[in-house]
């Protein structure tokens, strides 16, 4: 993975992940490789290092904490969703995934334009579903 798990004020990702991905950009990557190139088209359309963040699964691994009891970026995110009805469908996708050694990338954006410069790059670089989470709601991103 090109992306750290620490942001530029060496704080962990955890520290800075809110219990809900408030204005996060969010999709699935079957492809390792198709991840770091995402990235890297993210970082050369003006999204900072500190902007996204990006982790693989293990395949078969059940002791993967989906619970939301544990520190960690995936926890966080479970453990915000949880409990919005609706959105429980995106969680089961995303443990579905990550189980199956998928991976992930999330996109912090601050405006429209770049939630949907975002969903282009990712768009371009899997076939999967590109999901934008504002406040309390989420939504694909065709």
């Amino acid at each position: 993975m090109s992306t750290k798990p620490q942001t530029a004020t060496g704080q962990t990702v955890h520290d800075e992940f809110i219990q809900y991905p408030v204005h996060k950009v969010v999709s699935v990557f079957k492809d390792p490789a198709h991840v770091d190139a995402a990235v890297t088209e993210l970082r050369q359309n003006g999204f900072a290092t500190d902007d996204i963040e990006a982790f693989c699964g293990a395949p078969g691994k059940r002791d993967r904490e989906f619970e939301g009891t544990k520190h960690g970026v995936w926890s966080t995110f479970v453990s915000g969703l949880h409990h919005f009805g609706p959105d429980r469908t995106y969680v089961e996708r995303y443990e579905h995934h990550l189980r199956n050694g998928h991976c992930m990338i999330l996109v912090q954006v601050t405006s429209d334009g770049k939630k949907q410069r975002a969903a282009g790059i990712l768009h371009r670089h899997t076939k999967e579903r590109v999901t934008y989470f504002g406040l309390l709601m989420a939504d694909e991103i065709k």
